[in-house]
């Protein structure tokens, strides 16, 4: 009897202690799930419906910069600067260069970010628009960061860069606005190109530059955009400097004569530099021939203008002087041809 009875008793400890290691394991995989999509997708842990904002999460600094909610007085000026991380080193010098200028306090809302490219201030401001954000200006100042989308094969590049997995997660994101486990699945194996700097291997697809069409593309929906809310729209070539003996190891040495600066990055972080320099040029030519087709906007050849060596810590990103050269440039030429409403109307129409 001793046996027979013990027998049952083992067996259903082992299912107990099965039971509550397996409610463990599921447990600990709820957790280390919920901690991702905090820590990914800034999700609250305590939030269980997994709702999403893309915007908040691709672009905080609409947010974290107060560009939307940010207290504005009457007879201040309201610009929007978008771009990468060139336009984004100038803000703070362009709004008090553009206040000395206009003798009129000038708000620069700084919307630029380091690697984004048109199709980012795209995004941007199609939601600024939609929460009903005005602005007096809008300041596009773009070419470099683009040049990365072309580092991959033809038959893989789409015009909306859904070849580029920060795109394609944003447009997932903003379909559904709520996370699943599958579209965190796609997102984590997704093994489209990045936003940062393309590999080595991929140089290669960067001889091509696809991205001129949909570059135009980008700056004519901004366009479209800004002329529906009545903004003036400022537009840039690209300026850069190439030295004749580039290479990345005198890059990295700090050989080549460029400035001291925020910044100091090889070119290959955009891919080889001949191609780098390939995509500049085309994408300035896009900037002209926008500019050519809506002559109502504002057009500034900053490429023509920043053409010295000291003005650039890379081959984009401007040295201190550079900064005050461009703020310099820009402020002098919206000061003339920016026709900018008068405190009574700006006052009028906020």
């Amino acid at each position: 009897m001793t046996a027979s009875f013990g027998q049952p008793v083992t067996s259903r400890r082992r299912w107990i202690f099965f039971l509550i290691y397996a409610g463990y394991v599921v447990s600990l995989l709820g957790v280390g799930y919920r901690a991702y999509l905090w820590l990914v997708y800034s999700v609250a842990p305590a939030d269980l419906s997994n709702k999403i904002d893309p915007y908040r999460l691709h672009y905080p600094e609409l947010y974290t910069r107060n560009i939307l909610q940010s207290s504005r007085s009457p007879d201040e000026l309201q610009v929007l600067l978008l771009g990468g991380s060139v336009a984004e080193q100038v803000g703070d010098a362009l709004s008090a260069a553009l206040t000395q200028q206009l003798n009129r306090p000038v708000r620069v809302h700084n919307a630029a970010v380091s690697a984004h490219t048109t199709r980012d201030s795209l995004n941007k401001l199609q939601w600024l628009c939609e929460q009903g954000a005005g602005f007096d200006l809008i300041v596009i100042y773009h070419g470099i960061n683009e040049v990365r989308m072309n580092c991959i094969p033809d038959d893989a590049f789409r015009d909306d860069y859904a070849h580029c997995q920060w795109y394609r997660s944003f447009d997932r994101l903003k379909r559904h606005r709520t996370l699943s486990m599958g579209n965190v699945a796609v997102d984590t194996l997704d093994r489209t190109i990045g936003l940062g700097p393309p590999d080595i291997d991929a140089f290669e697809y960067g001889a091509e530059i696809k991205t001129g069409p949909a570059f135009h593309s980008n700056l004519e929906q901004m366009i479209a955009m800004a002329h529906e809310h009545q903004t003036p729209v400022v537009l840039m070539t690209f300026a850069t400097y190439w030295v004749d003996n580039y290479s990345r190891e005198a890059m990295e040495a700090g050989t080549l004569g460029y400035a001291r600066g925020q910044y100091g990055l090889a070119t290959e972080l955009w891919g080889a530099p001949e191609n780098v320099h390939r995509g500049v040029n085309v994408h300035n030519e896009q900037v002209v021939a926008v500019a050519r087709k809506h002559p109502e906007e504002l057009f500034v050849d900053m490429a023509s203008a920043l053409t010295d060596l000291s003005l650039f810590s890379d081959v984009c990103h401007l040295s201190p002087a550079g900064i005050d050269r461009f703020v310099e440039i820009l402020s002098s030429q919206l000061a003339t041809d920016w026709k900018f409403p008068t405190e009574t109307t700006a006052s009028e129409e906020k």
